[in-house]
């Protein structure tokens, strides 16, 4: 597997999480309708759930009959708990129509895409050749003279034109603490404390680098996901760790210097990981914010917003998208774009009036409001790089895009012989808790353990198979530790636990241990997995299995059992040769044995499972 540092990429490159059969006709039908608007070189996603995919490697494409002309196009598979299939809807497809493309295999296809080149200091995301952004992951020193205080991780800067004009700033002389892109809470407070984690000079709070989580490269988009911690510095217990977050950056394969465009993407995940909720205080600015270059300023650059406001106009006015400009070498800009689902849409703005050029999205300029622990708020913002002076229509093209993307619909081939074990509706069909009624809730598609109602095992035994399902941990108090965090398992034949548990990187963190062979992914007290994927408590996870019973001569073992398994997309157990039973599993023998979803007093939640016998 690609390593990213000492991190697994997650975010697998043109993966085809699949083993499927391409027959000529492809294993699936897309169709991309484009709406009520015109659609040039479209970046769209369609989801894979409850598509039949097992694993296995290979690069897709779609192909597209049209007019007697076939064409292709790359493809590039997300792969995680909700597989994902990426693509770009080629060239202009007219308001009104549909195109239909077929899923292939692509044999030895190669096309250029997007990179990642990553240091010790930094990674930077290239699109064929031309660097686009620079994510800063370690600690990047405040300029000579300045205090300590200023130092600060995981931020973009620089962030350059299809010219190579750095269209960012950091530390500049009247800001300090401003840097280039980044995402701090400015006016908050915490267990009855102020906390500023954006004016870092007030010693209060601070936003750090932790790990990578996942970074892709591919025909059809690059990126990165980066945990981050908001750290509160000067609580009673000393600094603690309020906010969890997660950035999603990825570039896309459109535009480029010849076209005179970038197009790419930010999504912030923030969950409270504190026992207090984090309040954020009605304020003029915090969250999402841009410093300009330093060579923009009022004699040549200006704001233009999606409701007509300027520089002199716009501040504390909301606007679905802002583009700010300047010229350099010739005329270049951004425009930022607020998604529709984003708290607050459309979101207040912060607009400097006079001097420089700074923006930032700031719900806060709306309201008090607060984030409580264990629950997520996401913020999606997508920036247009280009060149030149924006015309509303080119922004509004870009904001269809983005806002309301062409729809998008597959039919998908389920793989032969496939048993679907839950298909988010019923239980009794396939599974049974003995002589009792099965105690668990089923509702919108989604199956929760009820605690000490007891475990569930399928009516059918099951030799050699290959096996997908999907479960989320609950949200558990501070005070539950260990086995007591979202506890579950799937027991094979109900011999061999594959472990559920709360071990994300951040609780291994809180608990301050190592990951162990009895925390998620882990073949229960028999192997920990290669790597730790667990998710954070509240998102769904998935496990992709592959099993191979042991052989028996009589009721003598003549071959122990093999195991691979997936754990959100990535490989955590590879042809793994079981040696014995494991934990309260029963024993091995030569009979086939059910497939058991453990009860172990938390109220974990199940959806998608299907078996395919081998």
């Amino acid at each position: 597997m690609n390593r990213l540092g000492s991190v697994v990429v997650g975010l697998v490159v043109v993966l085809a999480f699949g083993g499927v059969v391409f027959g000529e006709e492809g294993v699936a039908t897309i169709i991309v309708d484009a709406g009520a608007y015109d659609r040039v070189d479209t970046p769209v996603s369609v989801s894979l759930e409850g598509v039949a995919l097992g694993p296995g490697e290979g690069a897709l494409m779609l192909v597209e009959k049209a007019g007697g002309e076939t064409a292709t196009y790359p493809a590039q598979l997300e792969a995680g708990s909700e597989p994902r299939l990426w693509f770009v809807v080629a060239g202009r497809t007219k308001a009104g129509t549909k195109r239909t493309f077929s899923l292939m295999k692509a044999g030895k296809a190669k096309w250029s895409g997007v990179t990642v080149a990553k240091t010790d200091e930094y990674l930077d995301l290239v699109h064929q050749g031309d660097k686009v952004l620079r994510y800063n992951h370690a600690i990047v020193p405040p300029p000579d003279g300045q205090d300590k205080l200023y130092e600060r991780s995981g931020f973009i800067h620089p962030l350059w034109s299809t010219k190579g004009t750095v269209l960012t700033n950091i530390h500049p002389k009247d800001h300090i603490h401003h840097l280039g892109i980044w995402m701090p809470w400015t006016h908050t407070e915490f267990e009855g404390k102020a906390v500023d984690f954006w004016n870092l000079k007030a010693g209060q709070g601070t936003v750090r680098f932790n790990r990578f989580l996942s970074a892709a490269r591919g025909p059809v988009y690059g990126g990165f996901q980066a945990e981050q911690e908001h750290v509160a510095l000067q609580t009673a217990e000393g600094e603690k760790v309020v906010l969890n977050e997660v950035w999603d950056v990825r570039v896309f394969n459109v535009g480029g210097p010849k076209k005179g465009y970038w197009i790419w993407d930010f999504v912030s995940t923030q969950r409270c990981v504190a026992d207090s909720p984090l309040k954020q205080v009605k304020y003029r600015y915090g969250g999402f914010g841009y410093r300009a270059t330093g060579e923009w300023d009022e004699a040549n650059a200006e704001y233009l917003t999606s409701e007509g406001k300027n520089r002199k106009n716009g501040h504390a006015t909301r606007a679905r998208w802002c583009d700010t400009s300047g010229e350099i070498d010739g005329w270049e800009g951004i425009t930022f774009y607020s998604h529709p689902e984003n708290f607050q849409h459309p979101e207040p703005m912060r607009i400097w009036p006079e001097g420089q050029v700074f923006f930032n999205f700031c719900p806060s300029q709306a309201t008090d409001w607060e984030m409580e622990p264990g629950v997520d708020h996401v913020f999606r913002y997508r920036m247009y790089v280009h060149e030149g002076k924006i015309t509303v229509a080119a922004a509004e093209r870009v904001w269809a895009d983005y806002a309301e993307p062409p729809k998008v619909t597959i039919d998908a081939v389920k793989p032969d012989g496939a048993i679907i074990l839950f298909d988010g509706k019923d239980l009794s069909t396939h599974w049974t808790a003995g002589n009792k009624d099965i105690g668990w809730k089923v509702a919108d598609g989604v199956a929760t353990i009820t605690p000490n109602s007891g475990s569930i095992w399928t009516k059918d035994d099951f030799s050699d198979f290959r096996m997908h399902l999907e479960f989320s941990t609950p949200y558990m108090p501070a005070k539950a530790k260990g086995q007591g965090r979202g506890n579950s398992g799937v027991y094979i034949q109900r011999r061999y636990e594959l472990q559920i548990l709360d071990s994300s990187e951040w609780e291994l963190k809180r608990q301050n241990r190592e990951l162990g062979n009895n925390d998620c992914g882990s073949l229960y007290k028999t192997r920990r997995p290669d790597v730790n994927m667990c998710k954070l408590p509240g998102q769904w996870q998935s496990y992709d299995i592959i099993f191979r019973a042991a052989k028996f001569e009589g009721e003598k073992k003549a071959k122990n059992a093999r195991l691979t398994v997936w754990h959100n997309g990535v490989l955590v157990h590879d042809d793994y040769e079981i040696p014995n039973k494991t934990g309260a599993g029963q024993q091995e023998g030569p009979k086939a044995g059910p497939i058991l979803l453990q009860e172990h007093g938390n109220a974990v939640k199940f959806r998608n499972v299907w078996i395919v016998p081998l």
